[in-house]
């Protein structure tokens, strides 16, 4: 069994994702290393939404701290929640 990685912080995950991504993409390298490659980006999509979640999660408790109990979408497109 392989020894587990140390978690990423998500800056990082992201960053290593991307590079994933392009190594993938250049589509010269084996099967073999392509499942690797597939199979790290699969812990690393997982580490960084477990990183999300738990931002989202203290976010809506400081938000429930100050009194406010709704999380608002914020619009892109105007730049306004």
């Amino acid at each position: 069994m392989a020894a587990k990685q140390k978690k990423l912080d998500y800056e990082a995950a992201v960053k290593e994702l991307e590079t994933l991504v392009e190594r993938l993409e250049e589509g010269d390298i084996s099967l073999e290393e392509s499942l690797k490659l597939y199979e790290r980006g699969v812990l690393l999509t997982r580490d960084c939404q477990e990183s999300l979640q738990a931002a989202e999660q203290k976010v809506q408790m400081l938000l429930q701290q100050s009194g406010q109990t709704n999380m608002v979408d914020f619009d892109p497109e105007t730049g306004e929640a």
